[in-house]
This record gives C-alpha cells, sequence and structure tokens, in this order.
C-alpha cells in the first residue's frame, strides 16, 4: 500500500472519529435530560441497560466480539450515570456496590428470657476438638501477641498439605473461605466481566462481583433447585470470567457429582475460573461426590475452597483455604493482604486438623440427629426437601414460613428465614445437638398455622 493510500485511510478514520465524538456529545446531552425526569419523577428501569445490550448484540454484525460491544456500552453507561450526578456534591460509593444488600447472615439473639437455641447459621454445635485449648495454654503464643503471625501462615499450610497429601505452595489462607472467594474475583474480573452463580447460592457470590466490578449473572436451577451443567454452558458469554459453585449449595443442600463437574471442566474455555465452594464437604455421604483433591491436578483453572468454620467449629477464628494449580496460585499471591490470618486462628486449626476421630464423632452425630430430626418433621406432615450438609430444608408457604418462625422463636429457637435467597417459602434448620432438635420438634407438636 502506497503512503498516499494510507494517509487517506487515515484520514478516513479520523473523520469516522470525529462522528462518534459528536455522536456520543448528542447522546450525552439526551442522557442529561433523561437524569432531569428520573430526579423529578422518581422513574428507575433497572433492566434498561442490559435491554440496550441485548439490543445492539442481535443487531451487531461487525469485527468486534461480543465481549468488546458490552465493554465498550458498560464505559458509555458508567459516564452517563455520572453525568447525570455531576451536581451531586455528597460522597458516593462506585457504580458496581450501590445496589449491593448487605449479608445480614443468620440472627444470633432473640428479645426473650428464655434459653436461646441457634439453629440459624449452620454452626458446629458441639464446638471445636478439645485439643485446641492446649493453644490458649501456649506460653510462647502469650509471650508473642506483639509479634505478627507468619506472613503466609506456612506452618498452617504446612499440617493441611500433610493432612490431604497435597503441595504445600498451591494453598492459599483467607480469613474465613468468603475472603478466598474475594481473591478469585479480584485477581480475574476486570469492570464489566460477568461473574456466574446459581439462582439461590450463597448470597456473598454477588456481593463479591459487585465488589470487585463484576457483573454476577444467575444461573437458573430445576425445580428441585440442582444445577443442569448444560444450563451453565449456555450461560456462558466472551464476558465470563468466573463460575462460583456450592457443592452441596447453601441454602437448597443440592450438590454436583464429580462427573458433571469434569464435563463442566472439559467444555469450557480454560481461562474461565471455576470456584467449587466445599464448605460442607466434610457433611457429604453420596458415594458420587468426590471430597478429595484430585480435579485440581486435571484442570488448572479450578480452585477448590474449604473452612474451618463448619464441621471443625472454628467459626469465630475465620479460617478458610483453596487448593488450585500453581499458576492461579501465584496469581492470587500477588494480590493477597499479608498477615491475613492471626497466630492463634493458625494454631487452633493446626490442632483442629490433628484429632481427625472428633471430626467423624461429629460428622456421624449430624448424621444420626438428621435423619432422626427429618422423620419426626415427616410424622407431622411437615414437608422437606432432601438436602446434602448440616441442616434441613422446610417447604412451605410464605405465610408459613413467617408463622413457624415466629412460634419458633416465641420458644427461644432462632432458625433462618430465607427471604434474601429469594426463597420465602423455605425454613433452613441447622442441625444440633439431640436435646436441642427435640425441643424443636416439640415445639412445632405445639405450632397451629
Amino acid at each position: 500500500m502506497k503512503n498516499e493510500e494510507l494517509e487517506a485511510l487515515r484520514l478516513k478514520i479520523n473523520s469516522i472519529d470525529d462522528e462518534i465524538l459528536q455522536l456520543l456529545s448528542n447522546r450525552s446531552e439526551i442522557v442529561l435530560q433523561i437524569g432531569k425526569h428520573k430526579n423529578e419523577e422518581k422513574v428507575v428501569d433497572l433492566d434498561r441497560e442490559q435491554k440496550v445490550l441485548d439490543r445492539l448484540l442481535a443487531k451487531s454484525k461487525g469485527l468486534y466480539s461480543k465481549d468488546t460491544i458490552v465493554r465498550l456500552w458498560r464505559e458509555i453507561f458508567q459516564s452517563s450515570e455520572k453525568l447525570q450526578k455531576i451536581t451531586d456534591s455528597h460522597i458516593q460509593s462506585k457504580r458496581s456496590i450501590e445496589n449491593i444488600n448487605i449479608y445480614k447472615g443468620g440472627k444470633s439473639t432473640l428479645d426473650t428470657e428464655k434459653k436461646i437455641i441457634k439453629l440459624s447459621s449452620n454452626e458446629n454445635p458441639y464446638g471445636p476438638s478439645p485439643k485446641i485449648i492446649e493453644v490458649l495454654n501456649n506460653e510462647n503464643l502469650k509471650r508473642n501477641l506483639h509479634r505478627y503471625p507468619e506472613i503466609d501462615g506456612s506452618t498452617l499450610r504446612n499440617a493441611i498439605a500433610k493432612k490431604h497429601s497435597l503441595q504445600e505452595e498451591r494453598i492459599i489462607l483467607g480469613s474465613g473461605s468468603d475472603e478466598v472467594l474475594l481473591f478469585a474475583a479480584l485477581a480475574f474480573c476486570q469492570d464489566g466481566d460477568e461473574i456466574l452463580h446459581a439462582t439461590h447460592g450463597f448470597e456473598m457470590y454477588s456481593i463479591v462481583s459487585k465488589v470487585v466490578g463484576a457483573v454476577p449473572k444467575q444461573v437458573k436451577e430445576d425445580q428441585n433447585f440442582n444445577l443442569d451443567i448444560n444450563t451453565i454452558m449456555d450461560s456462558i458469554t466472551d464476558s465470563t470470567k468466573v463460575i462460583y459453585i456450592a457443592s452441596p449449595n447453601n441454602p437448597t443442600g443440592t450438590y454436583l457429582p464429580r462427573e458433571k463437574i469434569v464435563k463442566l471442566m472439559q467444555t469450557i474455555s480454560k481461562n474461565i475460573i471455576v470456584v467449587i465452594d466445599g464448605a460442607y464437604v466434610e457433611y457429604v455421604e453420596r458415594v458420587d461426590y468426590d471430597k478429595g483433591f484430585s480435579l485440581s491436578e486435571e484442570f488448572d483453572n479450578l480452585i477448590l475452597t474449604r473452612t474451618f468454620s463448619k464441621t471443625y467449629g472454628l467459626a469465630a477464628l475465620r479460617v478458610g483455604w483453596c487448593y488450585t494449580s500453581k499458576k492461579v496460585a501465584n496469581i492470587i499471591n500477588k494480590i493477597k493482604p499479608p498477615f491475613n490470618t492471626t497466630s492463634i486462628s493458625q494454631l487452633m486449626a493446626i490442632k483442629a486438623l490433628e484429632d481427625q476421630e472428633y471430626i467423624e464423632k461429629v460428622v456421624k452425630l449430624n448424621s444420626e440427629i438428621k435423619t432422626w430430626f427429618e422423620k419426626e418433621l415427616n410424622k407431622l406432615k411437615i414437608k422437606i426437601k432432601e438436602t446434602e450438609g448440616n441442616f434441613s430444608l422446610i417447604e412451605t408457604t410464605v405465610d408459613g414460613a413467617n408463622k413457624i418462625a415466629n412460634h419458633l422463636a416465641s420458644d427461644g429457637i432462632i432458625i433462618r428465614r430465607l427471604d434474601s435467597y429469594n426463597m420465602a417459602n423455605f425454613i433452613r434448620v441447622s442441625i444440633g445437638t439431640k436435646e436441642e432438635m427435640e425441643h424443636t420438634i416439640n415445639s412445632l407438636k405445639n405450632f397451629n398455622e
């Protein structure tokens, strides 16, 4: 191509750029008018942006990928919103977190003088192994409370690696597994990227998505809350960067068999990070469920999370971890804060790992009591969903859920309403001690709807 021809093409590009700039200016003028109407009439169309994107993607016939178009227009949307708020002098958060609903969790107290039975947060009702008391008497720990903990928690990571026959350098600690979920989003997502999760998945998936500026995208389950692998794959776009899957899932208690996870991992792009959240892994009794870490040897883009909050009974100490490929671990370590787990939490987690006999006892008790509890619920004609985990899921009506929750509360029993999961006709009941569950059944026997 001659220099004259090249220069002529560049002039055409300049002319088009000028037109684009003018069109954006024209669009901005209309945006300001819309903003005025919004403020006056308090009109908000939450689906407007997605409708615009869907229309443009359907019309797109050019060389730009769908991902590129989505990114361009989301930048335009963001700039437009800034224009509409330009006269507002108040402190404003970044756009992606404006519509976050703060995670509230299960209640811990009631306005009553009765003894409280807390069955709202899926905690181990027996507490941690008695062996952790040794940590409280650790003189070396007491003498060094003014010192920072190990910067990377290498002693705890080594203990985890030995217990599960893993590679220490591929283990990352978190302040609870919630922090590990955040690490995945922070490390692999940019503004406008999409993060997939089940419609009735853990609330934190949507929250961490918005925190990093990504767009949470729900994947619908079937009528029994089971995730279909084909549905997940159909939901993937060029913008999809992370997929969160809880197995077992909270609050539905459903799980993904190993073969389905393998199918998903073999089918999707290798640049999509899949996080399998295994907070309740120890409670699963299914033969087709993989409790191990072999999948991490097959797929570099897989993150498997674990926690000490549930079975190990250390919820107050906030210790979680994940196992992944060396490549992913190296990336996450670049953004992981130093000293994110405390000295005492690391030492107690190590002691908890040493007492697997206690963990087996806890799991066995949970299984036995859960089986008994659900048989009693059946006798009372209370409908339940089959669940994996240390909780039962009661299905009723919205009004019925309210009445049951209020009745149990009047007897000092706290359960978890699931309104925030768009499951207002369900109640989640954590499995407590035999005495606590007997008290709950006796209370329900006196319940008159």
